[in-house]
């Protein structure tokens, strides 16, 4: 029953994905900088406007990160990028920061899983349409904090854009190892190396995953373990280089300071915390959907340790928060939260799969073939679904909220408002700036503004941005 339908089921999820991903990019229209977007392209901008040249704004950039190294971050490829931000370019370039990430984001989704699902798995081209794509789905409508995962250049980049090319980096991984061609290792070396330089909240799993494959490989005597095992130490190597910074020393300074082992202990019981609150009514909604795909895969491999590969996946998604922890005794920002949520929404339903193989394998001959076992899955999807809607859940979507933006009018009024300030802040007439806040300040696009100190750290960057003696935001009468 479900092969006559799964051709429609594929095409379906298919445009409900790139519909919900539209409407994300065409409120991206209205995105602006902010923040950190001023701070880290302050100098950098000034380089460009001087000399028109890419090498030389390039050269400047790459002596900020240096900068950065001793004195606040050793993130360095991520500290590249924050001092390259789009709108040094042109304000119109930042416009497309969201189109950017949110399509690397579901490409590299896609491409991580296509040798899981379709080379190991043997899972035929709609299964694994309808898989990706609603991972897809389930990831992006219903993360927390869109605006800082997708719409602020200096989060986005850093974290979902690095959380992006850590799939992108596995899914070549996941292909060498399946079949070795000569391209993979220098492409995966390169991207080690840059991998490393970003946030821990993605690379730490990263590591490990990597160390695991490198493990398993030497245990079998395989001719790939020794690539694999190169490009994880060039990975560990750049950890330790970026850890090692002296910048993060003095940033631990003003820190939270806390032992690895307690970071460890506070990292699992926060996974257990997570689990119970992120495995909702959406997420069931995409056990439902993924079910019959993987169920009509199952026959090639076996999954006999169920509980053993159950536990180590858990205890990777623990490992995306012990970066924060050890670092700042918490969960950490909004958008690192993000990228820990991804993982969860991955690695849980990896343990679903796995789980789901186990099963199969006992009980493939009985009811997970007949019409009433699909029927019934179908029908638990369409009145979950409609429960989601009729209770408001969907409301909370980012797809809902970007449509509100649209139609509230709310997207045109915040960029009638940032044009006229980006007139004041162009008028060289004017050298000391007060604004008023923004009358509105849509979700999503508003992930924060200028304060009301003109000797706040980041106001006077952003002074230096536009060439101004300061400026500041006047919340008097708000």
């Amino acid at each position: 029953m479900y092969h006559k339908y799964e051709k429609i089921f594929s095409v379906i999820l298919f445009i409900l994905m790139c519909a919900g991903l539209g409407v994300l990019i065409y409120v991206g229209k209205y995105n602006h900088p902010t923040g950190d977007d001023y701070y880290y392209g302050a100098d950098t901008v000034r380089v460009f406007r001087e000399t028109g040249s890419i090498v030389q704004t390039f050269k400047a950039a790459v002596e900020g990160v240096i900068y950065q190294y001793y004195n606040w971050q050793g993130t360095y490829s991520a500290m590249l990028l924050m001092y390259l931000p789009p709108n040094i370019f042109g304000e119109n370039a930042y416009r497309l920061v969201t189109a950017v990430i949110l399509l690397l984001y579901a490409g590299c989704t896609f491409y991580a899983l296509k040798p899981l699902l379709r080379d190991i798995l043997g899972m035929n081209r709609r299964g694994f349409c309808i898989c990706a794509a609603s991972i897809v789905m389930l990831s992006v409508q219903t993360v927390q904090f869109a605006g800082e995962s997708y719409f602020w250049y200096n989060g986005s980049m850093y974290y979902t854009g690095y959380f992006a090319l850590t799939l992108f980096f596995l899914g070549l991984a996941f292909r060498f190892m399946i079949e070795p061609g000569r391209g993979y290792i220098p492409v995966l070396a390169l991207l080690a190396i840059f991998l490393a330089g970003g946030n821990y909240v993605s690379l730490l799993p990263c590591i490990l995953i990597m160390f695991t494959a490198f493990a398993v490989l030497l245990l079998r005597h395989s001719g790939k373990a020794l690539p694999i095992g190169v490009v994880t130490a060039l990975m560990t190597g750049g950890l330790l280089v970026s850890a090692a910074a002296p910048g993060n020393m003095m940033r631990e300074e003003q820190l939270w300071e806390m032992s690895a082992w307690k970071a460890v202990l506070k990292s699992i019981r926060q996974g257990f915390i997570y689990t119970g609150a992120w495995t909702g009514i959406w997420w069931l909604i995409t056990v439902l959907l993924i079910t019959p795909c993987l169920w009509n895969a199952y026959g090639r491999l076996e999954f006999r340790h169920p509980v053993i590969v159950v536990g180590y996946l858990f205890g990777i998604f623990c490992s995306m928060s012990c970066p924060t922890f050890y670092a700042m005794n918490s969960t950490g920002p909004a958008r690192a939260v993000a990228v820990v949520y991804y993982g969860f929404i991955f690695l849980s339903l990896a343990a679903y799969a796995y789980v789901l193989g186990a099963l199969h394998g006992r009980f493939a001959s009985h009811a997970g073939g007949s019409p009433g076992f699909w029927a019934a899955g179908l029908s638990a999807i369409i009145v979950l679904t409609a429960f989601q809607v009729f209770s408001g859940e969907i409301q909370e979507c980012t797809g809902a909220k970007a449509i509100h933006i649209i139609i509230s009018g709310e997207g045109v009024q915040y960029e009638k408002e940032y044009i006229e300030r980006l007139s004041v802040l162009e008028d060289d007439s004017i050298e000391d700036v007060v604004f008023k806040p923004y009358t509105v300040q849509p979700e999503m696009l508003y992930v924060g503004d200028f304060t009301d100190d003109i000797n706040n750290e980041n106001n006077i960057k952003a002074a230096q941005y536009f060439g101004k003696n300061s400026l500041m935001v006047d919340y008097a009468d708000y």
